[in-house]
């Protein structure tokens, strides 16, 4: 991740490199539901990080875009069963409603007494037992899906392969929708019942449904068969099946082991087949036609991004029942994840069907709702439809940032030791659990987080007054960009943001480097479009959201006032009170903690935790104190300092919004004992990565 080069040839490796990325994407094709599709996007986009464009590239363009258009002109020849699914939630509760009259009557009237006999008929005002009748209930028969954007859809979406055992696995969008924001009572939103119907296309003859329990299958007349199947049993597709009908729905709290599934014929196997080789060749082939990685260097990151997805993967006991990936799992009801994947998802909905300025718009004309992650899940939605994957690959990336930020302040046996014991500490901070158990969540802090330190390390590495290289006019708008992305996604971000913005600009003006403050605004300019978006649809000028007063209820003015009252003695004042319980609240928690069993552990890891926010306080006065440029190490300290302010404000300091202010200040800590331990050391190890 070297700085190379001048500006203008800086712009156009960056040109080179972005070209290669769309090819990749054209020749895999969108949107990406498959997890190896994602997972070799992911390794793309760090070939394009730790690689560099081929010098004759402008020869090499053509052939890598003739080999994709051809590969893609062979996989659209390919056969594929394209099934016309639809699907929606099953609840109901009043006659006469939307699923009541697009169903077959039959099957409506049968899980009707299935879902009654579940969830029995509640009479109004609906208590804690039936929330989810204050919801309502589907308002047409058919949910949308942001699968069918890129791939238009007779009904819901087309699907080339059915295999689900879980509402998660089956990847229905309506789980998320924020009109089933429900979270107590009798029906929980993990146990939301849900159908499906699937119009079968003559591509599928010749293979069969499997399934275990009751389908309606359509027959002649337009009358359906009712089949059950005791154990997962498979009905052969037949030539007079075609364009045939078949609906069947699961209630996940009845029945737990769902399974449903296509059994696709030997010619669809084969066409899926090759239309992945296919992909994954052509995209190969126009990725290493522009871009030559530099194989240590990619190598590493490989290794550190593969070990991040194979922990998110493999600690599903981290917030249990969620996922990331390539299932779709529905959020908790009544929280924050449940918001942003709603929205974002509604967005991408918007977006798809043309209506740009509604779907930016986000469903609120001035912001009261954090404002940012919203668009953080429409772009996964646009790219990788409904499910998780987007967010699933940013988290995996972190290990490699933390890798690449210890680096810069010690040597590379610290920097793996470093990183080792972020992926696995499961209490405290650093730890990168955290970070799963809040991705897996919705929560905006993984991402924020993530983006925060990447803009850090972008930083670091590129001014050289803090043991950076020369300055790299792409990294640097890549790290404003990304500061800019923090602040959006975690409005508390704004004082740590600003404070970096600031210090980089005054660094390199004392260099005469204009052109890399400029460049570092071009991309800080994205803040600038939450007060835009407030204004020019809601026509008030508020810089974040409207909600910012009530979430800062206390400010200087109290801890001043705290601050007379204890030195007149006076230790039970309104004041004081509130002061004390803010600081308790914040300093006394021992923040996340990934099983109750280890709150021990917590605790002790909560020592570490105020000795390195003391450590940080020394280092910030010790800079303040030297009048010589700052090194990288006092530049963090400052940084950690800054993203622990807000604590002292926000109306409830819950640890996970001061997940960034602890892992800087632990980071900080254990640059410290380095350089304490090695004095004599005297720059970064940047020839490392």
């Amino acid at each position: 991740m070297e700085p190379r080069g001048g500006s203008v040839e800086d712009v156009g490796v960056a040109a080179v490199k972005l070209a290669a990325a769309i090819l990749v994407l054209g020749a895999i094709g969108l949107p990406l539901l498959e997890t190896w599709e994602a997972l070799f996007l992911g390794l793309t986009v760090l070939a394009l990080i730790f690689g560099d464009a081929r010098p004759d590239w402008r020869r090499r363009i053509l052939i890598a875009a003739v080999v994709v258009v051809a590969a893609t002109t062979v996989k659209g020849l390919l056969p594929r069963a394209d099934i016309a699914e639809a699907h929606n939630a099953f609840l109901v509760m009043d006659a006469g409603g939307a699923l009541e009259r697009g169903l077959p009557h039959e099957a409506f009237q049968s899980w009707k007494a299935q879902f009654d006999a579940l969830y029995p008929p509640d009479p109004p005002p609906f208590e804690e037992r039936s929330q989810w009748r204050n919801t309502g209930v589907p308002a047409t028969v058919f949910a949308a899906s942001t699968d069918a954007i890129w791939r238009k859809a007779r009904y819901t979406r087309q699907v080339d392969a059915i295999e689900f055992r879980s509402l998660g696995e089956f990847r229905g969008g309506f789980a998320n929708d924020l009109q089933y924001n429900f979270w107590k009572g009798e029906l929980l939103r993990e146990w939301m019942p849900f159908y499906v119907m699937y119009r079968l296309t003559p591509a599928s003859v010749g293979s069969a449904l499997a399934w275990k329990g009751q389908v309606f299958w359509e027959v002649d007349g337009g009358r359906y068969e009712e089949i059950v199947h005791s154990q997962i049993a498979s009905k052969l597709i037949a030539s007079g099946d075609v364009g045939k009908r078949v609906y069947a729905a699961f209630f996940p709290k009845r029945d737990a082991d769902i399974e449903f599934r296509l059994e696709p014929s030997v010619t669809l196997r084969l066409g899926a087949l090759l239309r992945g080789l296919l992909g994954l060749v052509a995209g190969a082939s126009a990725l290493l036609l522009l871009v030559r990685p530099r194989w240590p260097s990619y190598a590493r990151a490989v290794l550190l991004f593969s070990t991040g997805y194979v922990l998110i993967v493999s600690f599903i006991w981290v917030s249990a029942g969620k996922y990331l990936g390539g299932t779709y799992p529905p959020q908790g009801g009544g929280d924050d994840g449940l918001a942003h994947d709603g929205w974002g998802r509604g967005m991408a909905l918007l977006a798809g069907a043309g209506d740009l300025p509604a779907a930016l718009q986000g469903f609120e004309r001035v912001y009261w709702f954090t404002p940012g992650m919203r668009y953080v899940r429409m772009v996964e939605k646009l790219i990788f439809g409904d499910t998780n994957h987007m967010y699933a690959l940013i988290v995996a990336a972190v290990p490699l940032i933390i890798f690449l930020l210890i680096l810069h302040l010690t040597n590379r046996r610290w920097a793996w030791v470093g990183t080792a014991m972020f992926c696995f500490i499961p209490v405290g901070n650093p730890s990168f659990l955290q970070y799963i158990a809040n991705a897996k969540l919705g929560y905006g802090e993984a991402f924020g987080g993530a983006a925060f330190l990447l803009a850090v390390v972008c930083l670091l590495r590129t001014e050289p007054t803090w043991g950076g290289g020369a300055s790299s006019r792409v990294l640097v708008w890549i790290a404003g960009v990304a500061l800019a992305l923090s602040v959006f996604v975690r409005p508390n971000f704004a004082i740590a943001v600003g404070w970096l913005a600031l210090a980089y600009s005054w660094a390199a003006w004392r260099r005469r480097d204009g052109v890399a403050i400029a460049v570092l605004a071009a991309g800080l300019v994205v803040t600038a479009w939450m007060p835009f978006h407030n204004w020019h649809y809601g026509g008030e000028i508020r810089m974040i959201s409207a909600s910012t007063a009530l979430a800062l209820p206390l400010g200087p003015r109290e801890y001043m006032s705290a601050a007379a009252d204890l030195l007149q003695g006076h230790t039970a004042t309104p004041a004081a009170t509130q002061a004390f319980t803010q600081l308790s609240k914040w300093l006394g928690n021992p923040g996340f903690v990934v099983t109750p069993r280890l709150r021990p552990f917590a605790w002790a890891a909560h020592v570490v935790k105020l000795l390195a926010l003391l450590g940080t306080i020394i280092l910030v006065a010790r800079a303040l104190g030297r009048r010589k440029q700052r090194t990288s190490l006092s530049i963090l300290a400052v940084t950690a300092l800054c993203a622990h302010v807000p604590m002292l404000f926000v109306f409830e300091p819950n640890p996970r919004y001061d997940m960034l202010g602890w892992d800087l200040s632990v980071l900080t800590l254990f640059a410290w004992c380095y350089h304490a331990w090695r004095p004599a050391r005297v720059a970064p190890d940047l020839e490392a990565v």
